[in-house]
């Protein structure tokens, strides 16, 4: 019997154990950066476009790295890509052979701890301080480069980071954001596994606030995304996203001040809507950036018939 008592309490004991800590761990492993290899920045040099390695402090002293793809024209527009969770400067590549076609200017930078950029490889916090980081990304460009017409294009996390930075920096003249969420609450009540209840993911989001030194209260851009007016702003999600549905989606779009537009895309998750805005719908992007930041109009450019907006849904 005794024995019997000690093997259920240490059953009961390490499934206690293991239903707090699953939380914790399962956050620390969706949002540490990629282990990049030196073959891995080998890319940059397979997009054909002449580029500087460049650099530049964060709000917090640490060095961020980046990419520079200049322009012929030295104060041509420049767009900035911000990565989603996990991603680094890589993942805005496809994004360099159109836009410079086109004639801006573009600039791939990696967060603390991500790419070959300072910091913790577990540091990241949603948007709180990636935001401020796209803030030094801007600084760079507006004071170091003399760039005035500055846009931003993010996916996930980082079109968050862009809504957040955009509401609070006025040297942002337009805004791109692909799958945005509207709260770090609403992010992880929707990737909340059905076997975790409420009250341990919240207990995670406590832990990853206290470890990682920031407040879920910095992460709201439905609260935020109306200060972003009277510039342009595009919203871009899947009809099929998983982790920002299209509920959250209205309502962001709801929450903002014109001029705003929404493009929905049938068919399309998370990942995909990414691959599909930077990859196929370039075009579509291009124009609107062109009449966001005042560039010389072009052959307008249809959308796909895929995508609705705001006015079909």
């Amino acid at each position: 019997m005794h024995i019997a008592f000690k093997i259920a309490s240490g059953v009961l004991g390490g499934m206690g154990l293991l239903a707090t800590t699953a939380p914790i761990l399962g956050e620390m492993f969706a949002t540490m950066a990629l282990i990049r290899t030196p073959k891995d920045f080998e890319a940059v040099k397979q997009v054909g476009v002449p580029y500087e390695e460049v650099s530049f402090p964060a709000h917090n002293g640490l060095t961020l790295r980046s990419w520079f793809f200049p322009a012929d024209e030295p104060d041509a527009p420049a767009i900035i890509y911000a990565p989603s969770t996990n991603n680094d400067q890589i993942s805005g590549l496809p994004l360099v052979k159109p836009l410079h076609q086109a004639g801006y200017q573009v600039l791939l930078f990696s967060y603390s701890g991500h790419g070959r950029s300072e910091g913790s490889r577990f540091g990241f916090t949603y948007g709180a301080n990636e935001s401020r980081e796209l803030d030094a990304a801007v600084r760079y460009l507006y004071e170091g480069r003399g760039i005035r017409r500055i846009a931003v294009i993010g996916h996930s996390a980082g079109a968050v980071s862009a809504i957040l930075s955009a509401a609070r920096n006025p040297h942002i003249g337009a805004v791109l954001a692909i799958a945005p969420f509207t709260s770090m609450e609403d992010v992880w009540e929707t990737n909340r596994p059905f076997i975790f209840p409420r009250f341990l993911s919240e207990f995670g989001m406590r832990v990853a606030e206290w470890r990682k030194g920031f407040s879920r209260h910095e992460i709201r851009p439905e609260t935020m995304i109306a200060r972003i007016a009277p510039r342009p702003l595009l919203l871009v999600f899947g009809s099929d996203d998983r982790f920002v549905r299209r509920e959250q989606a209205l309502r962001l779009y709801k929450a903002a001040s014109a001029p705003k537009r929404l493009w929905m895309v049938e068919g399309a998750g998370h990942s995909q809507v990414r691959a599909l805005v930077m990859e196929e719908y370039t075009p579509a992007v291009i124009a609107f950036l062109d009449e966001a930041l005042g560039s010389p109009p072009r052959q307008a450019a249809a959308l796909p018939s895929n995508i609705r907006s705001a006015a079909l849904l």
